[in-house]
């Protein structure tokens, strides 16, 4: 056998209830984020910041398609999935 590529990505837990999914995103992917409130944001993860404790959020930092930088906490996102263009 022999390696053919190493791709950097994010794994991303998702939980509802009593169940849970895990789900793998390309670091260069195009996102879709949806918000507790149904607003969306569409851009790339410029970086990751986890939480040092189990009980506090990670934040993730978004650049828009606008071209502007979002700080987003993860208890505020209810969904993340990647694009294919």
């Amino acid at each position: 056998m022999k390696m053919v590529g190493i791709t950097p990505c994010y794994r991303i837990t998702l939980e509802n209830g009593s169940y849970g999914v895990e789900t793998y995103i390309n670091a260069d992917s195009k996102i879709q984020i949806t918000f507790e409130d149904g607003n969306t944001l569409i851009g790339y993860i410029e970086c990751v910041e986890y939480g040092t404790y189990s009980d506090e959020n990670d934040t993730l930092v978004i650049r828009g398609e606008n071209g502007e930088l979002y700080i987003l906490l993860e208890n505020r996102i209810k969904d993340i999935e990647e694009l294919h263009e």
